[in-house]
């Protein structure tokens, strides 16, 4: 039975800070074998263990993951206050944790940043697999706003799957010490803001000017259920970027897919990568 199949695979997990612009940024390395990066959407990383598309694709890859400026622990950066410094950090970042070069999947506002990022440097990552990146906007089928309402509405926003975003959206029941839980709910906090500082008030920064600079291999990826961005972006998308290599649509899944059905995104980035 290969690694792929067997859930019962464990797989290695390294965990570090690495300093960036007076902070740091948390970097997690999982598995064994080709490597591949992966760059979290709205929720960031869990704060223990992996996020579920690294666990299910680090039991046949090493899968490279970065939590970006003010996400999951990472150090808030006062300085990132348009989408311009949010691509040029996650440039510098590539380079500082060894992200360039690599096949990259990427969510939500992750497969955004990418995408903005490879448009200007085209070496910055082999190919991607985008799960329902923002970036585009169509006023007759509008992205819907996350931060216009209440988080018992965002979390259905996101994901008919409540466990998929109790990371961001509850405590820690791990985290005991009070101290601990105070810090936990102020990087929750963070993770929203700096979520917010990407897509409020609406998340379109041109991206459909420069769609036709990204000429690497990607492939697009999409919950049918999916109540941020509809899926029918993904047509959108087809038709600007000049190398989309596949389409793919869950069922079941919402606009966190990685997270909602992760065995089944593992298997059409196998599918991808061979």
């Amino acid at each position: 039975m290969s690694a792929a199949a067997d859930a019962s695979v464990e797989v290695s997990l390294t965990r570090r800070s690495v300093p960036f612009r007076g902070g740091s940024v948390t970097v997690v390395e999982a598995g064994q074998g080709p490597r591949i990066g992966y760059l979290h959407g709205m929720v960031g990383l869990p704060a223990n263990g992996l996020a579920p598309l690294m666990a299910e694709l680090a039991k046949d890859h090493t899968v490279l993951a970065v939590a970006l400026p003010g996400f999951s622990g990472s150090t808030y950066c006062e300085d990132l206050r348009v989408q311009s410094d949010w691509v040029v950090a996650l440039s510098e970042i590539a380079d500082l944790v060894g992200l360039t070069g690599l096949p990259l999947v990427a969510s939500s506002v992750g497969a955004m940043l990418a995408m903005e990022l490879v448009a200007v440097r085209p070496e910055a990552f082999a190919q991607l697999v985008l799960l329902a990146p923002l970036g585009l906007w169509d006023g007759n089928e509008p992205v819907a706003d996350a931060f216009a309402t209440t988080l018992s509405e965002q979390r259905l926003i996101l994901s008919p799957n409540r466990a998929s975003t109790a990371a961001i959206f509850e405590d820690n029941p791990t985290v005991t010490d009070s101290a601990a839980r105070i810090e936990d709910g102020v990087s929750r906090y963070l993770t929203r803001t700096s979520t917010a500082s990407l897509v409020w008030p609406i998340p379109e920064h041109g991206l459909d000017l420069r769609a036709h600079l990204v000429r690497c291999p990607v492939t697009l990826v999409w919950g049918e259920q999916d109540k941020l961005i509809p899926p029918s972006y993904d047509e959108r998308f087809a038709a600007l970027l000049p190398c989309v290599v596949g389409r793919h649509r869950i069922a079941g899944a919402g606009h966190l897919t990685d997270w909602d059905a992760a065995d089944e995104v593992a298997a059409i980035v196998r599918a991808r990568l061979g």
